[in-house]
């Protein structure tokens, strides 16, 4: 009980942290829109064809406006800045210490991978620039027609999409993807709320080659025909009309291209920060023993067990019955005569000659004998 109330009020202080921090974000973000909004109107101001008798005085009040909106949004961001110092009190410094990922191509790999992943490829052009990372231009060209396709998807034009999944239409169905059907869904709904009874009702057909799975799914939106006078804002088909299914649709585009192109659905730099936040507390609640005895330098490993939860799992896990410990690539696990699966340094104990004695059930077996699995 003790242990929880502390946990509680530990992330609560932390949330406390973070609305400090948002409070004093926003008055950045408020401070840079008013000197935005100063640069515009003194831009307007410098048209030729704007005049009389007052423009100087004009001129003047805007500039001094300016000015004081520069200083405003100055005195926003030093204040943002002491709120950073004031509330991130815990130092991580020490857990990034390691250097195996420093200057690592695979992290540059990843670093440059995500970037490409969310269509930042001005951002990729930089990062190549300034870090000297080799990109073959042959990855760089598949993610710059998804980045087209995404564009045009936002912009409410589907028919670059459409023309992706038709031509990997047999590589999609085999992954059992439904992005196909959610785009000819927008379609069908931008037709019915346009209130297009004729064109709805001929791409319906369309909506038919996906029976076999969807077919629920089409009832439902046959379904939106009988609201296309009244619209379908008051009808039970509303939440088909939620500006938060083009956003699915994006996404799930995006994974399914990365999956064609060999690459995880997910990115794994994503992956990567999340896994380290969530180890992160585990890390800092131990840090002061693993300064004194370095229990981290002597180990490729973590010092303490980190749960990160079925998202961040990949492949199958074993733990040593007999050890109580995780199997490693150093200590994989050992698959004995018996069937019986042990690790390897939980084999290396129980052989005493040149037999050993499965530790559940009476069969005798050569250490030699017993089989690495991989997983």
């Amino acid at each position: 009980a003790l242990v929880s109330t502390q946990s509680t009020g530990n992330l609560r202080y932390r949330m406390d942290c973070v609305g400090v921090l948002r409070s004093e974000y926003s008055k950045v973000a408020c401070k840079h829109e008013d000197l935005i909004q100063g640069a515009e109107a003194i831009d307007k101001l410098l048209d030729p064809a704007v005049s009389g008798p007052d423009y100087l005085k004009q001129v003047k009040f805007e500039l001094s406006r300016l000015s004081q909106s520069h200083k405003d949004w100055h005195g926003a961001i030093s204040r943002f800045g002491k709120s950073i110092d004031k509330q991130m009190t815990e130092n991580v410094a020490f857990f990034s210490g390691r250097t195996e990922f420093r200057d690592s191509p695979l992290v540059q790999q990843l670093i440059c991978e995500h970037f490409l992943r969310q269509g930042d490829l001005d951002l990729v052009s930089m990062f190549i620039r300034e870090s000297g990372y080799q990109l073959d231009e042959a990855k760089r060209v598949p993610f710059v027609q998804l980045h087209e396709i995404v564009t045009a998807l936002r912009e409410g034009n589907l028919s670059p999409a459409m023309a992706w999944c038709e031509t990997n239409r047999a590589e999609l169905r085999k992954r059992g993807s439904v992005v196909e059907f959610l785009l000819h869904q927008s379609q069908f709904i931008t037709l019915v709320q346009n209130k297009k009874t004729v064109e709805a009702l001929r791409y319906a057909k369309i909506l038919g080659q996906f029976c076999d799975t969807q077919k629920k799914q089409i009832q439902k939106l046959m379904g939106t025909l009988l609201y296309i006078n009244s619209g379908l804002e008051n009808s039970p088909y509303a939440y088909l009309i939620d500006e938060a299914h083009s956003v699915e649709i994006c996404e799930m585009l995006t994974k399914e291209a990365c999956s064609l192109l060999g690459l995880s659905k997910e990115s794994p730099l994503t992956i990567t920060v999340d896994a380290g936040c969530r180890a992160l507390p585990a890390l800092n609640a131990i840090k002061q023993v693993m300064e004194v005895k370095q229990i981290w330098e002597l180990k490729d490993e973590l010092p303490c067990e980190v749960e990160l939860g079925p998202t961040c799992q990949f492949h199958t896990l074993l733990a040593c019955p007999i050890l109580r410990a995780q199997c490693t690539k150093s200590n994989p696990p050992m698959r004995l005569e018996c069937g019986h699966v042990i690790s390897n340094d939980a084999l290396k104990r129980l052989t005493i000659t040149s037999k050993v004695k499965c530790p559940y059930c009476p069969q005798e077996t050569s250490p030699a004998n017993a089989r690495e699995l991989h997983f």
